[in-house]
């Protein structure tokens, strides 16, 4: 019996240690383009927060079987703030009015447009992020279902600092 319990608390604990928070910062090998990212990854899903142009994206991807429902709501709550929901209805509306993508859908990634990467202007969700201690995930996998799952924000910061290249959010 112990060493069933011993055994359920290592992979528990082994786990844990999977889910983490690194950032990259390299030159692409075929543009000779700087590329830095922030990136949380567990056994079921992937967040990456990257700069494309000057705005900040998130991403996110779901490991497992099934996929996200293409018009689906997606919510996302760090620790007691309110809840920022994406809709993809709207994000299209205001593709539109900006001429240019707010919202990309594949059917095991979403990426939407999360703050305009303007630190002169504030840090907007990516300021939630560097200070909070936990990040909850809901998204719809279709019209009926919906999935949740969260991602621990503790030694995040410099992650994101660092894959973002922030010189004034965070510090």
């Amino acid at each position: 019996m112990y060493k069933l319990l011993a055994t359920i608390i290592i992979l528990l604990f082994a786990q844990a240690a999977h889910a983490e928070w690194t950032s990259v910062n390299k030159v692409d090998d075929f543009t000779d383009k700087q590329v830095r990212y922030a990136a949380f990854s567990d056994a079921d899903h992937r967040i990456q927060l990257s700069h494309e142009g000057k705005a900040v994206w998130m991403f996110i991807t779901r490991k497992k079987i099934g996929t996200f429902e293409p018009n689906g709501l997606i919510e996302m709550r760090v620790d007691k703030n309110e809840t920022m929901v994406v809709d993809p209805e709207k994000s299209k509306r205001l593709a539109e009015l900006l001429g240019k993508p707010t919202f990309q859908w594949e059917p095991a990634t979403v990426g939407f447009l999360l703050w305009h990467g303007s630190e002169e202007e504030g840090c907007g969700y990516v300021g939630q992020l560097l200070q909070g201690q936990e990040l909850k995930v809901r998204y719809q996998t279709n019209s009926l279902e919906r999935d949740t799952f969260s991602a621990n924000l503790a030694g995040a910061k410099q992650s994101i600092i660092n894959g973002l290249g922030l010189t004034k959010c965070g510090q």
